[in-house]
């Protein structure tokens, strides 16, 4: 593994060419035959160019109301600069989604130049319905098509509060699990596969030839229903999927040590790049429904620790039913059905949605809920999604979601054919 988030070289084997059949129904404009297949919603389409192409009030107007709330005073060069934005955003996320590619493949696939050098709605849309090549007509409807969701995840009230709701969800551990901390302190564990490829085989001894992984450790010890619970808390980040600069590793004199590493560079900080990635994955239309905007990661020493964690998190969260859709591939391997596809064989975790309820601080109003996903991992399972060799490994993982749920996606056999997306 190294500073890369993915390569396509890692991929092994031929592409399945069943990744090629996408269905479009959640997000119909990546679509490469919508424009010239005859439906209801394309002739909306049209009809909302017809009006806007020589009439520049028209024209405003439809920017206002992407913009905008009803009756909003129009601002011509307001609306213009910032739609404008939103398209230079979209050719950054597309090119950051090239980087990922070997450099052939990311060639053949880059946005055409008058695509690329488009920031204004209504040229996109003539070159949608004049241009006479296919691939640019599809790439200015993919392109006006992402600003869309770029637009809604930047609307999306849900999306607003997140920042507010991880600082909630902080302060409710500090007072909960955090206040109750005993000391801190480092733990380095040496790790290697087992001959079987599935378990991993670590000790707090490191010893010459094992991968080595340094652990800060948090001791805390509460007392639960009258019984004193003491627990390792290995490691435990939370992270706003908008503001996350994602991790990478590299293994360095035999050991692995974090980089911080940004996965989307050329993105504002505030960046929508992974929410949209998933969003198109996922067949996930509307941003509300992403449930891992606020997620949170635990990594304790076994399956009895993971228990002791559990009921610490009970006086936190508010009480076990608080938790939904639970999943537990540490006590039931055939719960990996209800993990995402692409997860590999071996990954083993809990996880579950847990619902907080946060004060109405706006009037009198009830206190409403939001989520957080948790996830805790035990140690070895852990170092199964960091060993290169185990097949749960986490840049794997990410390499097949991308490779086999994005990109045909994004470049659609229809457009591009399918011989450029290879592994080696």
């Amino acid at each position: 593994m190294n500073e890369r988030w993915v390569e396509a070289r890692r991929l092994r084997g031929p592409v399945d060419p069943g990744i090629w059949d996408v269905d479009h129904a959640a997000h119909p404009l990546l679509d490469p035959a919508f424009a010239d297949r005859p439906s209801r919603q394309r002739r909306l389409f049209r009809l909302f160019y017809d009006r806007i192409r020589r009439n520049d009030d028209a024209y405003e107007r439809a920017l206002a109301a992407q913009l905008q709330p009803p009756g909003a005073p129009l601002d011509a060069a307001r609306d213009g600069q910032r739609m404008a934005e939103v398209f230079r955003e979209v050719e950054a996320y597309l090119r950051e989604v090239g980087a990922l590619l070997p450099a052939a493949a990311a060639e053949h696939v880059a946005s055409s130049p008058v695509v690329a050098g488009s920031d204004d709605l209504r040229q996109l849309l003539t070159i949608v319905f004049t241009h006479p090549n296919r691939r640019v007509r599809f790439e200015a409807q993919r392109k006006l098509y992402l600003a869309r969701l770029f637009l809604e995840i930047d609307q999306s009230r849900h999306i607003q509060d997140g920042p507010k709701h991880q600082a909630y969800f902080e302060e409710l551990l500090k007072q909960g699990l955090w206040r109750w901390a005993k000391q801190t302190h480092e733990v380095e564990v040496g790790y290697r596969l087992d001959p079987d490829s599935q378990k991993i085989e670590y000790t707090a001894r490191p010893r010459q030839g094992l991968q080595t992984w340094t652990f800060h450790s948090v001791f805390v010890e509460r007392e639960v229903d009258g019984v004193d619970v003491p627990l390792d808390i290995l490691y435990y980040n939370c992270r706003f999927k908008r503001t996350v600069d994602p991790v990478t590793y590299e293994i360095v004199d035999g050991r692995h040590r974090v980089l911080e590493r940004r996965r989307w560079g050329e993105l504002r900080r505030q960046n929508s790049g992974p929410i949209v990635s998933k969003m198109i994955r996922k067949g996930i239309n509307n941003a509300d429904e992403i449930s891992d905007i606020l997620g949170a990661m635990f990594i304790v020493h076994d399956d009895s620790a993971l228990d002791d964690l559990l009921r610490l998190l009970d006086g936190v969260v508010g009480s076990t039913v608080s938790w939904r859709n639970v999943v537990d591939t540490l006590t039931d391997p055939d719960e990996r059905a209800l993990l995402n596809v692409h997860s590999g064989r071996g990954y083993q975790v809990f996880k579950g949605d847990v619902d907080l309820l946060y004060p109405n601080l706006e009037g009198a109003g009830l206190p409403y809920r939001f989520r957080v996903e948790v996830q805790i991992y035990t140690l070895e399972a852990f170092l199964r999604t960091v060993c290169g060799a185990h097949d749960a490994n986490h840049l794997a993982l990410k390499l097949r979601q991308f490779l086999y749920g994005l990109a045909p996606r994004l470049f659609p056999r229809a457009i591009y054919g399918e011989d450029w997306l290879r592994g080696e």
